[in-house]
């Protein structure tokens, strides 16, 4: 018995085997809410990012955690974007982890546009000229 301990969402008096909540709905208050959501995300990505290295895997890029994205290297279930990675069960984020390697935004960017390498990439300056308004540099 909890005496003496009241729930973490109502203030009313728990019992029995509760220890934060006195009831399911209490309960999904708390582990629902935005900002649980967010921090539960945040931790989930930062485990699997550490799991695949800690940084990305084709230039060592490594200083933001927001810069850090999940590179399917064959067919995917699902995204791992913070709102997957806070709301699925955790076997089947590891499953999708296991197909994946690290990449930062700007390799990912490469890896999935390849044709626009700046190097290799060519337009023919009339292809713009009728779209684009002249430009006002000074």
């Amino acid at each position: 018995m909890n005496k003496g301990s009241n729930c973490s969402v109502c203030g009313k008096s728990l019992s029995g085997k509760q220890t934060l909540f006195c009831s399911v709905r209490c309960k999904n208050t708390t582990h629902q809410s935005y900002p649980t959501q967010k921090k539960r995300g945040l931790a989930r990505k930062l485990y699997f990012v550490e799991k695949l290295g800690g940084k990305c895997s084709r230039c060592g890029y490594a200083a933001n955690l927001a810069a850090l994205a999940f590179h399917h290297l064959g067919g995917k279930e699902f995204q791992l974007d913070a709102r997957s990675l806070s709301n699925r069960k955790i076997d089947p984020i590891i499953d999708e982890v296991a197909k994946c390697k690290l990449l930062c935004h700007n390799c990912h960017a490469e890896v999935h546009n390849p044709n626009l390498d700046l190097a290799k990439l060519s337009i023919e300056p009339t292809a713009l000229t009728t779209e684009l308004p002249p430009p006002n540099i000074p």
